[in-house]
């Protein structure tokens, strides 16, 4: 099947709608879902669509569920009777999403369903109780917003490695879930050979893209760009069809993910602003220099072709999103830096204001956090509309509290979100620090200019717990613990596994926030063999040691759960990946400061010779069982992820694989993939735990032992992915296996 013939074919239910009745995709849907739960068609006309803008009391999503034996008339649009007939119901939403928001409640509330990310909980019964409904939902937020970001690697964590079904699922997902903004922060696509079709080609996909980097600045193809754009394009109709709103980016948009194409720097030749840091330095990533209006005027063009290609059906209000000069500090003078970025925002405000008057403008709040000062900030609220334009920041989760939106006079003053950032693109396991995210929350939840509850991570489905967290909450009048919240998950997730499974979540969590937003497993075993700061290590090791100890009971709670379902195996590895991942990081840490006192010291006791061999072998030896753990589910190989990549859509470039292992390997994406944990983590242990054994039968205490992690890597590199791919059975068998070894390994 070709580009076009496979991508129709997967989002044909978004062109439905525009040549058949209004409510034929929601019809459809029902029957759906009511064969699936009853094994019976529904009875024509058993459940009836309706938009009414009335149903909403604030303005915000809104929706009404009533059955139709209620006594008291409810009226839809033009004052009708919006009842159905006796043993009927009618699902009013204020608009089109709201009317998917009712029918995915109602199959919740009476059909039993319940909506995850990764599938649906679907029950058999013998029919779909439809008496006695008098629901009315509102939304407390009126934006509820989930980001996809650029980076790559393992597919379940990176969606741009998704394709139509998997959009199509995730949309849906979020339609489930109740969300109302998906932002796409996936690369430009083709959007530079649209909007400048004589002066930027298509790249050829069978070769090397022209200006790739390294890392994850490697940005070679691994589908054409013919293909990725029309993807954008029919995904985001699918989403706009169905009431979902998707922001298009303005203003100086070019940054890793996007960075200029080599025929556009060679045939355009534009200037540049200028850099104090060298940060995004190569040609191809640095911003235009919009002092010069005709360059202001070129990314602008960027926009409306965006808005045209991929934005073009669009739902009201159109939604647009800038970084502004985001992460770039052009003069080492603060006073110029912050006169170029606040006049590079009202050149682009301007055009945002005038070319689309009736659009909300997001000002993405990473650059306050990262580069501006929280004065700066408060500073430029009195040039914004508080009618038009919103601070979306991103950041409420961030540790230090004196860099967060606390601090830019918006709060009670100016429209603002509220976020949860969670992690850097590394950080693939649960980590929420939900004690700080329902602290802060506190603070915005009777707050009128609070706007909205969105989640901006750099992976996607990290963590199952706090996608239900985050969904639950953007949508509640008041909090709901994460405890709460837990309980739900467990209930309608797991089955008869309910309860094991809580025990195990419940035991895990308070080791699973000890990490902030960077870092895993990976960063303190590829450093192991060098001295470390005996003050740091111990600050953290006694931080870390009561909540790890305590949450390795769930090696032991799971061995007793039946691994039978696909929700619990993929859960089951989560929590143990994640619990390992602690333990592995406080052990080497502990092994760091026994080998420093052991080098500064000739005598023996804990940090003897003998016992420093054992620990160094014994933290191999976990690494080792990590990468077990990590083999015995699909989500973590990077050679599954590009089988992947090549069924939905063929790889034409032979030396993809190359790219993607640099694109995970390098050191701001290094993480759980199993081949790294397996060919690179666990043998980097060891070698140095051999390097450390022939030190000590030397006696040379002033030996070095670390071992050069980054050839490693490139030795590894250089292998056929295949080659590195898990071969370990994904059986229950081998599961509870691996428990027990790991728990043995912990003991001692």
């Amino acid at each position: 099947m070709n580009m076009n013939k496979l991508l129709c074919a997967v989002f044909a239910g978004a062109a439905l709608a525009a040549v058949a009745g209004e409510f034929d995709l929601q019809n459809a849907e029902f029957a759906k879902y009511h064969k699936a739960i009853t094994g019976r068609d529904a009875p024509e006309g058993l459940v009836t669509f309706a938009i009414d803008p009335k149903v909403s009391k604030s303005g915000r999503d809104a929706y009404t569920i009533l059955s139709g034996t209620l006594s008291q008339p409810a009226h839809g649009a033009n004052g009708q009777d919006a009842r159905s007939p006796r043993g009927s119901v009618t699902i009013t939403g204020s608009n089109m999403r709201s009317v998917w928001y009712g029918l995915y409640d109602l199959l919740e509330r009476r059909g039993g369903c319940h909506w995850f990310w990764d599938g649906d909980v679907v029950p058999k019964r013998d029919s779909i109780d439809l008496s006695n409904l008098d629901v009315h939902e509102e939304a407390h937020y009126e934006y509820r917003a989930i980001r996809y970001f650029a980076h790559r690697g393992l597919t379940r964590f990176q969606a741009e490695h998704w394709g139509p079904e998997d959009w199509k699922k995730e949309i849906d997902w979020s339609l489930k879930r109740r969300l109302n903004v998906l932002m796409l922060r996936i690369g430009q696509d083709d959007l530079f050979q649209r909007t400048f079709p004589d002066v930027c080609e298509y790249p050829d996909p069978s070769k090397p893209l022209p200006g790739a980097g390294r890392g994850y600045d490697d940005r070679t193809l691994f589908w054409s760009l013919q293909y990725r754009g029309e993807l954008r394009r029919r995904l985001q109709k699918y989403a706009f069809d169905r009431g979902l709103m998707m922001p298009e980016d303005f203003g100086t948009m070019t940054h890793w993910y996007s960075r200029t194409p080599e025929d556009f720097l060679e045939k355009k030749k534009p200037s540049f602003l200028p850099l104090s840091n060298g940060q995004y330095s190569e040609r191809n990533g640095q911003v235009w220099d919009i002092r010069d209006s005709k360059w202001a005027d070129e990314y602008w063009k960027m926009t409306t072709a965006a808005v045209e290609a991929y934005g073009k059906d669009a739902p009201e209000p159109r939604l647009l999103h800038t970084i502004g000069l985001g992460e770039r500090m052009c003069y080492k003078d603060r006073q110029k830096n912050f006169d170029l970025k606040i006049k590079a925002l009202d050149m682009f405000l301007a055009r945002a204001h005038r070319d689309y008057p009736d659009a909300k403008v997001l000002l993405a709040g990473w650059d306050f956090y990262s580069t501006w000062k929280n004065e700066e900030v408060r500073a430029l609220l009195p040039r914004l509309d508080p009618k038009r334009d919103i601070i979306w920041d991103y950041e409420a989760d961030e540790p230090r509290s004196n860099r967060i939106f606390t601090n830019w006079g918006v709060m009670g003053k100016f429209p603002y979100t509220y976020s949860i950032f969670l992690a850097y693109e590394k950080a693939l396991d649960a980590r929420a620090n939900y004690p700080l995210i329902e602290k802060r929350q506190k603070l915005v939840q009777n707050d009128p200019f609070c706007k909205g509850y969105i989640f901006w991570p750099e992976s996607s489905h990290t963590d199952t717990l706090l996608l239900r967290f985050f969904t639950a909450n953007a949508w509640a009048d008041k909090p709901i613990p994460h405890g709460d919240v837990l309980d739900e998950l467990c209930t309608s997730r797991y089955g008869a596994n309910a309860e094991a499974m809580k025990a195990a979540w419940k035991a895990v969590l308070p080791a699973s926030w000890l990490r902030d937003w960077g870092n895993n497993y990976s960063t303190a075993v590829l450093g192991i063999g060098g001295e470390g700061n005996t003050n740091v290590l111990g600050g953290l090791i006694g931080k870390w040691e009561k909540p790890v100890s305590e949450a390795e009971v769930a090696f032991e709670i799971l061995q007793r759960v039946p691994w039978n379902d696909p929700f619990v195996q993929r859960d089951a590895i989560d929590i143990a990946r994640m619990v390992l991942d602690r333990a592995i990081a406080l052990r080497v840490w502990k092994f760091g400061c026994d080998l420093t006192k052991w080098k500064k010291s000739a005598g023996s006791g804990i940090t003897s010779s003998t016992d420093l061999v054992a620990s160094a072998n014994r933290i191999a030896a976990l690494c080792e069982k990590m990468a077990d753990i990590l083999a015995l589910h699909t989500d973590y190989s990077l050679w599954e992820s590009y089988q992947r990549l090549d069924a939905v859509e063929k790889i034409r470039n032979p030396l993809f694989e190359k790219t993607l292992f640099e694109n995970s390997s390098c050191g701001y994406c290094r993480s759980h993939q199993y081949e790294l944990a397996r060919h690179w983590y666990a043998p980097h242990v060891k070698a140095v735990a051999e390097n450390l054994a022939k030190v000590v039968s030397a006696g040379n205490r002033k030996a070095a032992i670390k071992v050069n992690a980054e050839k490693e890597r490139l030795a590894l590199k250089a292998k056929p992915l295949a080659s590195l791919a898990p071969t370990l059975p994904r059986t229950e068998e081998n599961f509870h296996r691996t428990l027990r070894e790991i728990t043995a390994l912990l003991s001692n």
